[in-house]
């Protein structure tokens, strides 16, 4: 009876994980990760910060290499960095909705999310003058009712592929450089990270990755764009219009 208790709460798990995580699922909506197309085209993108130094290092990198990138932040940590955010915005990079708090307890105490989306959205037009139209959900959450919410406020949901499974560890740059290679194909939508979750974290290893990364891609023949771009939409909604927010 154990036995099979356990086998049913893990089919749970793993379903859930399926329909509401995986960042291939597109069951209950649209929730892009990629662009179908033969042409070498890639769209680099950042979550969970500003954390400094490594976002300040990764702006400088990218600008080495003229590569503009979609940082996805939550807006508790441009309220602790305001600067840094300013700075990815003028240096032509893209802020996508990241919600506030990135903590995982407000994030399933409302199936919509709509504090999390709606404060985040107020806070980073506050600091950057932008607000958002695009918006990655913590852990690439993607439930009906979420989807439904962004659609109302005009959101667009983006996924994307992980480009190393081992970067959360904080590993080398070597070694999220050569997963990344795996990872990457036409149209893809990759999802490094500059921060954790609200709590900083050492991402040297990112960063280097960074910077090897580029000029590889940039030699096989790979244009890199924003997310907008990449999806041919518009990257922020017009902060005069009256939105429901």
């Amino acid at each position: 009876m154990f036995i099979y208790l356990l086998i049913i709460i893990f089919l749970i798990i793993a379903l859930t994980y399926y329909f509401s995580v995986w960042s291939k699922t597109q069951i209950f909506g649209y929730f892009p990760n990629a662009i179908k197309t033969k042409e070498k085209v890639i769209a680099l993108t950042f979550d969970d910060g500003p954390n400094p130094p490594y976002t300040g290092e990764l702006l400088e990198i990218l600008a080495k290499h003229q590569v503009k990138a979609t940082f996805f932040t939550p807006a508790i940590n441009l309220e602790k960095f305001p600067e840094l955010g300013k700075k990815i915005v003028e240096a032509g990079h893209i802020i996508g909705n990241h919600s506030y708090s990135h903590k995982f307890s407000n994030n399933i105490k409302s199936l919509y999310f709509e504090s999390e989306i709606s404060k985040a959205q107020k806070i980073i037009e506050n600091i950057t003058g932008k607000r958002p139209a695009l918006y990655r959900s913590p852990w690439l959450f993607k439930q009906p009712w979420l989807l439904k919410n962004l659609k109302r406020h005009e959101l667009i949901p983006v996924s994307g592929f992980f480009a190393s499974n081992w970067e959360i560890w904080q590993a080398s740059a070597q070694t999220i450089f050569k997963n990344s290679l795996q990872v990457v194909a036409p149209g893809r939508i990759l999802i490094f990270h500059d921060g954790f979750d609200t709590m900083g974290a050492p991402r040297a290893g990112s960063v280097g990755a960074i910077d090897l990364l580029i000029p590889e891609l940039k030699k096989q023949g790979y244009k890199f764009l924003t997310v907008a771009e990449l999806l041919g939409v518009a990257a922020y909604q017009n902060v005069s219009a009256d939105k429901k927010i």
